[in-house]
Formats: C-alpha cells, sequence, structure tokens
C-alpha cells in the first residue's frame, strides 16, 4: 500500500510538471500552458522568435512579440488580448483561429482587451466577424476607434467579473497611466494577473504624459491596496504578473508581487529625487528610464522634476 501510495504521488507530480510545461507551435504562434485551461500565445515560433535574433539570411531582427491569453472554463472561454497583426506568416488568421476554436470547443467564447494600442488589438480581423463571439471591454478606452461590434459589446463597467464556469471566474480592474482606461485581469482564485503594458513587462512601463504619471501612481496603489483585501483571496506569495510583451521580463524568472511593490518603491523613489535614471531616447518624449529592483519606469525629465517640486 505504501509502494502504491508513492507511485500515485510521483504519477500527480508528473501530470501537474508536464502541464505547466506544455508548449506547441502552430503557424506563427507559440503556446504555453500555464495551468490546466490557462493558455499563454506568443507571436513567435522557431524561425521568428521572440526578441533580438538573425534571420536566415543572417540580418539582424526583432521580434517584439505581444502575448493573447486563454481562459477555458466549463461553460465560457475568454481572450484577453489580439497581438500584432502578423504579416510574417500567411497562415496567421487561420492558425489562430484553429488554436482558439480548439481549445473553447462549443463554448461561448468572449474577447477583452488591456488597452487600445495596435499590438494588442492586430488579430481582430480573425474574430470580428463570427456573429458567435461576444465582446467583454472598457468602451470608454476604444472611444472613437470602431473597432468592435456594437450589437456584441459588454462594457466591463456593467459586467465587472466574468463566470466562465467551473470555478474560473475573471476580475477586471481599471489601471490608468499607461493609456487613459487600461485595464488589467484577476483569475479569481488562481493568483494570476494579467495586465497588457499595464505595469510594464519587466523591462518597464512606459508613460506618455504627466498626467499619466499621476494616474499610474494611484493605479498602483489601487491594485496593491486590491491584493491586500482578504475579500479577494488573492495570496500575494504566489501571485504572477503575465505582462502583455512576456519576452521582455528578460532574465528574470517570472514577475511576482515583488514586481508591483517594487513600483510602488520607484514612485516614491521619483517623488524624492532619489532613484537611478539612465538617458534614453525612444521619442521626443520619453527620455529617461527610473529604475529600483524589479521595477523601471519610462517618462520624461521635465516632468520628472515638475513632480519631484510638487509639494
Amino acid at each position: 500500500m505504501k509502494n502504491r501510495f508513492a507511485l500515485i504521488t510521483l504519477l500527480l507530480f508528473v501530470t501537474a510538471v508536464t502541464v505547466h510545461a506544455q508548449i506547441t507551435e502552430k503557424g506563427p504562434y507559440t503556446i504555453t500552458q500555464l495551468q490546466p485551461n490557462v493558455f499563454r500565445i506568443e507571436d513567435s515560433n522557431k524561425n521568428n522568435p521572440a526578441g533580438n535574433h538573425f534571420d536566415a539570411s543572417g540580418k539582424p531582427v526583432v521580434n517584439n512579440c505581444s502575448d493573447m491569453y486563454l481562459i477555458v472554463g466549463r461553460d465560457k472561454a475568454l481572450l484577453i488580448d489580439l497581438s500584432n497583426f502578423i504579416t510574417w506568416d500567411t497562415t496567421a488568421i487561420t492558425s489562430l483561429r484553429s488554436i482558439v476554436y480548439d481549445a473553447k470547443g462549443d463554448r461561448t467564447l468572449y474577447i477583452t482587451g488591456t488597452h487600445r494600442h495596435g499590438d494588442h488589438t492586430g488579430m481582430l480581423p480573425a474574430f470580428k466577424n463570427d456573429v458567435k463571439i461576444k465582446f467583454w471591454i472598457q468602451t470608454a478606452e476604444y472611444a472613437g476607434l470602431n473597432l468592435f461590434p456594437e450589437n456584441r459589446v459588454t462594457d466591463v463597467a456593467d459586467l465587472p467579473s466574468l463566470d466562465l464556469g467551473g470555478g474560473y471566474i475573471v476580475d477586471e480592474i481599471e489601471f490608468p497611466g499607461h493609456t487613459d482606461h487600461s485595464t488589467v485581469f484577476f483569475l479569481r482564485g488562481k493568483n494570476l494577473l494579467f495586465t497588457g503594458d499595464g505595469i510594464g513587462s519587466g523591462h518597464g512601463v512606459w508613460i506618455f504624459s504627466y498626467d499619466g504619471f499621476l494616474k499610474y501612481k494611484a493605479s498602483i496603489d489601487k491594485l496593491i491596496a486590491y491584493i491586500e483585501d482578504p475579500a479577494h483571496k488573492v495570496d500575494a506569495k504566489k501571485l504572477l504578473v503575465y505582462p502583455g510583451h512576456y519576452w521582455q521580463k528578460r532574465e528574470k524568472e517570472n514577475l511576482p508581487m515583488q514586481y508591483i511593490l517594487d513600483m510602488r518603491t520607484l514612485i516614491e523613489k521619483i517623488k524624492d529625487g532619489n532613484t537611478d535614471e539612465h538617458l534614453v531616447s525612444f521619442n521626443s518624449y520619453l527620455n529617461r528610464e527610473y529604475t529600483y529592483g524589479m521595477a523601471t519606469i519610462t517618462w520624461n525629465k521635465a516632468d520628472q522634476l515638475k513632480y519631484t517640486a510638487l509639494k
């Protein structure tokens, strides 16, 4: 009996490791299973891997791939974000539809987004004309873009949680800063947080205005308060952040709660004028990186001085 118990325990362990390590490719996409029924879909493959690399001719290229996350409940499935529009593989639309439709089966598919930028809405053409698909979005974020069919849209303001069935419930939190109405999503009870570009991807969060920085500070404070509230049943020690550009976490093994706490500390240090900073030139406005611990904020020097002088 003792040996039988040991064998069962070993089999359960092997199964769990296999589930978490399962990685497959289809067309231009790499699919990683994060937990049972939870998948990360990255627009990269062996021929065009994430980040900096050389193509077949030896030319240096960058694949700034973007991530989608698929959660499959008992009754419904939810796809978070729609990555870049892929032109380097002609099978992109059919491959993505196959990945998502095969995983969801006969469940109703909902699609949501973290924010309005094109590298997170690019593959909407793969799904927009499917009348069976519903969209659960922060409509204020997409105002004026005419992206989603109005008759199939539910505003997260009217439905802040989406119950997918079987214990898979997704809660949304508006998270202004990177954009005016960025949104992050908790998978309730699973200690998974999907953030798009809202708090950066490990390399840094881009803040495009002075007002955006003030909103970002408030959002970080609100997020930490949410996590620390026992009513939300988030285990901060087990929390993992899954951002919109997963590859940018680089040498970091993962993005845990400490990443969020370091962001709060970094904001405090920016206020005190006491942080490591580096000159950058992403564009005319984004000219400084401020760092502390795991956190990086890419912002503007003049606005940082204005904020530091604020009483």
